[in-house]
């Protein structure tokens, strides 16, 4: 069985891809083609099925074949002996974002899990991809190219789903090597970059320190780091397995601050070549297209990428260790004030991840990428204490790599404690009762004191009294985004959604707020206008004492030998 791909188009401006699947000398006298029901890097059902119209179905004569749909992301074509089959379908692509695929008279942007058919049983077989590819236009992608047959290829339907695909008459390429290996940094978009020979060099010391933690070798010959840059305020990347795309905006490469977003999502996302594209679940391990794939672990996929996204930035001198702590510090408070961390543990919101299209009911969930972000800290920090900084987090990611993925296997529940308390030579079972499958609160300062810091509130500093009120806004307009349970604003009567008008008949908004609370002492009655559903309200409550106060990553200057050596190992100082 042979299977190619063809990706063309006619009116750019329609946002229409025309796909062509061609299967040769097919099996049985019924072939089955289906879109996939989610994307890797997203961990949820999707519904690419909507935006495919038009599909029609050909034998080997070219002669119309009957076809019918079993399921919404399932057709079934009749061919009978026919010694091949074609699909045709047109598919409307008009989101640019990381996981989406777009198509204008700019660029096609194709991410091949969102529009490209897979035959259910055969995603193990080689394929074939012919592009249109208009005069002028250049070819992004990290799929091999074959120029005697002017066609990409993939191992497997798994690589051509893994690798996206960006066609432009106006990309920029920029590249380095490590070695023998090459990298690319293809920018997409309006773009006021001056100093290339910095961003290039940025990007190398970053892949340099990630790589070092797997014993340096790069596991591809070639990487592609695929960027668009938009006029708006837009963050979002998407790992694959050779290859990352991100949208980045507004984007203005003499703003500081995009600066060190855009390489905060590079360092993630390419962070990813290890850990999920490698050390992968074995759920993942093939993945299932069709269906939810349920892990407990996305908390250490994802979340302890997170850590390391910011950490490899440090030890590579990208940012220094005090915008490292101030990132440490405002995850564990995120985490600490969030009132889902006591509703949902990192292991069942990883497998709840997949029941939540549409969002979650306010204060339920805590992201597994903070929850895995902190507890990817606390492993660190409790491993290199434990066997007196002989061991540490990044061992355990060489042990899975080693373990499972250069054995072709995936991660199997368990196998990540299973892994620390390998490397570690202890027992961190409670950990994991605690802190990853339960919801107990954490006493920061026995993880952090092993580096010599501590996590405190400023000294004199009074944290704001707690009403249990969360605001938000919107198109100028400020509301109650989620009423913390058992708080004075729940038990007032406050609800999710009320619209913020005054606090004691002063004007109040989102912006304000915090500036309000911090007139009153605990204990003080204070009287909240809101509008629901048209209609003016006023409920009265009791403030109460700060819950979580707001607290500080400090080094402690008193530390002994063994911290300050800890420390200067796990950053590389």
């Amino acid at each position: 069985m042979k299977i190619d791909y063809q990706v063309n188009w006619q009116f750019a401006n329609s946002h229409y891809f025309d796909i062509t699947v061609t299967v040769e000398n097919p099996e049985n006298d019924a072939t089955r083609f289906r879109i996939p029901a989610w994307r890797p890097g997203r961990y949820t059902i999707e519904n690419f099925t909507r935006n495919v119209v038009h599909f029609k179905a050909f034998g080997a004569d070219t002669k119309t074949l009957p076809f019918r749909k079993l399921d919404k992301d399932t057709w079934e074509v009749n061919h009978g002996k026919s010694g091949k089959v074609s699909i045709q379908y047109q598919y409307y692509a008009n989101e640019l974002d990381a996981g989406n695929s777009y198509l204008d008279d700019s660029e096609a942007y194709l991410n091949p899990i969102n529009l490209m058919m897979y035959i259910p049983g055969k995603e193990h077989l080689p394929v074939t991809v012919q592009l249109q590819k208009p005069e002028g236009w250049s070819i992004a992608t990290a799929l091999n190219f074959n120029p005697v047959k002017n066609e990409y290829f993939a191992a497997d339907y798994h690589e051509l789903a893994d690798s996206p695909i960006l066609i432009s008459p106006s990309m920029e390429l920029l590249s380095f090597n490590v070695g023998e290996t090459r990298f690319e940094i293809v920018l997409q978009g309006k773009s006021n970059l001056r100093d290339r020979e910095k961003l290039v060099d940025d990007f190398r010391r970053m892949v340099n320190e990630q790589v070092s933690i797997f014993e340096g070798v790069f596991p591809f010959d070639k990487y592609l780091f695929m960027i668009h840059l938009v006029d708006r305020r837009f963050g979002h990347g998407v790992e694959h397995k050779n290859s990352t795309s991100m949208v980045m905006g507004p984007a203005d490469f003499q703003n500081g601050r995009f600066y060190e977003s855009l390489m905060s999502f590079a360092a993630h996302e390419f962070f990813h070549v290890w850990n999920v594209e490698r050390i992968t679940p074995a759920v993942l391990s093939p993945p299932d297209y069709s269906r939810e794939n349920y892990s407990t672990q996305m908390w250490f996929f994802e979340g302890v990428t997170s850590y390391y996204e910011k950490l490899t930035l440090c030890r590579s001198g990208l940012i220094s260790k005090y915008a490292f702590y101030n990132n440490l510090e405002r995850s564990i408070n995120g985490f600490t004030f969030s009132s889902g961390r006591k509703v949902a543990s990192p292991a069942m919101t990883s497998w709840d991840s997949w029941g939540r299209v549409g969002g979650n009911p306010p204060g339920t969930v805590v992201s597994f990428y903070r929850s895995g972000e902190v507890l990817g800290l606390l492993l660190d920090l409790e491993i290199r204490g434990r066997t007196e900084n002989k061991k540490s987090l990044d061992d355990v990611l060489r042990y899975l790599y080693k373990e499972y993925a250069l054995k072709d296997k995936g991660v199997p529940e368990g196998g990540i404690e299973k892994a620390v308390n390998t490397v570690s030579g202890s027992n961190f079972r409670q950990f994991f009762t605690d802190y990853v499958a339960g919801t107990k609160d954490i006493d920061y300062n026995a993880f952090l004191k092993h580096a010599g810091l501590s996590f405190s509130p400023a000294q004199g500093e009074q944290s704001l009294p707690f009403s249990g009120i969360i605001t938000s806004s919107s198109g100028g307009v400020s509301n109650i985004r989620n009423i913390i349970s058992n708080s004075p604003a729940m038990k007032a009567g406050l609800a999710t959604d009320d619209l913020l008008v005054a606090i004691d008949n002063q004007r109040a908004t989102h912006e304000n707020f915090n500036k309000l609370m911090a007139t009153y002492q605990p204990g003080d009655k204070i009287l909240v206008s809101v509008f629901r559903r048209n209609q003016l309200m006023q409920k009265e409550l009791v403030l109460e004492k700060a819950r979580y106060p707001y607290r500080l990553l400090w080094q402690d200057e008193n530390a002994t030998e063994a911290q300050l050596k800890l420390r200067a190992a796990w950053l590389k100082e």
